[in-house]
């Protein structure tokens, strides 16, 4: 056993020894792995600040947004640095490290520049100049970092909206719930919605994936993208409020039958499972509209193709 696990440890040794000399001298590689190393600190230094896990989150899709963005860009990034965008991109990445780890709250002002300064330490690592414009779409996903830090301030404002589809959605099955102000009441118990349980969180994930697609894979219909941003807004808050129906009943429950589900589904980790069905339907709506395009555009093309013919 100790001999095929020697074994496995070396043969793991050189083949990284050979991976590093085979990307020895590539420029490209180097700036990957500086990327790759930012992400990896970032994440967990969200993770040691205990930030909220929906900031956790955010950071995560962003990330993704980055690559998604870049992965058809791959031969346009290969460093080509000026002297003075390398010296102010090194300075930048050095004083982000250097302040970001002493980001300690969600109150640290800080938090809210943390990323857009992270992507904008790598783009001018990577590129000076014009030619910086490879790293517009990017940048604009940084931004989101704070905005959506920032949606999560409207909690106070969705708790209405959110009992009231909450009592209709109760109503549509059957129950008798009512509603007065935050809360709502079944006959047998009663859930009172603040902070995350109003949807904020699903509210600014939805949005941010809605606009990453929208910067990503952009549609060229404007009405299509309002119908994207009406989707994601509508799918948070109606899957939310089906979330607070559930527990709702959950509440309700004789004998307290329902409170481990109850305390998973309220915690913001079980929250995130409906995030993840908002994202869901959102998705589907969105590739749903960029097909519905590309059938417009190929008959389109082929009526024209005809009509030069005829």
């Amino acid at each position: 056993m100790k001999q095929s696990l020697w074994r496995y440890l070396m043969n793991g040794r050189d083949h990284l020894v050979q991976l590093l000399h085979r990307h020895h001298g590539n420029r490209r590689s180097l700036w990957l792995l500086i990327a790759a190393l930012l992400f990896c600190w970032s994440t967990l230094q969200i993770n040691w600040a205990n930030l909220s896990p929906n900031v956790q989150v955010l950071n995560l899709m962003l990330w993704f947004g980055f690559v998604i963005s870049l992965e058809d860009r791959l031969p346009d990034l290969w460093p080509r640095p000026s002297r003075i965008s390398l010296l102010c991109g090194g300075m930048l990445l050095v004083a982000v490290l250097l302040r970001g780890s002493y980001i300690n709250s969600i109150h640290d002002r800080f938090a809210l520049v943390f990323l857009p300064l992270q992507i904008c330490s790598l783009a001018l690592l990577n590129q000076s100049g014009a030619r910086l414009r490879i790293f517009t779409v990017p940048v604009l996903i940084s931004l989101l970092f704070p905005l959506g830090q920032r949606l999560l301030h409207l909690a106070d404002h969705l708790q209405g909206v959110t009992a009231i589809l909450s009592w209709l959605i109760l109503m549509a099955f059957g129950f008798d719930p009512l509603v007065r102000g935050n809360e709502v009441i079944l006959p047998t118990g009663a859930v009172s919605i603040t902070g995350f349980c109003t949807g904020v969180d699903q509210l600014m994930i939805c949005l941010v994936v809605a606009i990453i697609f929208l910067l990503v894979f952009p549609l060229r219909f404007w009405i299509h993208r309002l119908y994207v941003i009406l989707t994601a807004v509508l799918s948070a808050l109606v899957v939310n409020a089906i979330r607070i129906a559930i527990l709702a009943l959950l509440v309700s429950m004789r004998n307290q039958a329902g409170m481990s589900a109850f305390e998973f589904l309220h915690d913001s980790y079980g929250g995130l499972v409906f995030s993840l069905i908002a994202v869901g339907i959102l998705g589907w709506f969105y590739t749903m509209l960029v097909d519905r395009e590309v059938e417009w555009f190929s008959t389109l093309g082929s009526q024209v193709i005809e009509d030069n013919k005829s």
